[in-house]
């Protein structure tokens, strides 16, 4: 969908209004860091007392 004017400043406006709230997208590396976080749990909870 074309903006509605050719300001800058407006068309920004625009394109922050068109963002969906709550919405955010996982940066790219999420995924390794959440593997990294599910190794370290893993590791810990063989340390723990039984």
């Amino acid at each position: 969908m074309l903006n509605f004017t050719n300001n800058v400043i407006d068309q920004a406006y625009e394109n922050f209004m068109k963002q969906i709230p709550g919405f955010h997208r996982e940066p790219a590396e999420a995924e390794a860091i959440q593997k990294d976080l599910e190794k370290l749990k893993g590791r810990d909870s063989d340390d723990l007392p039984k």
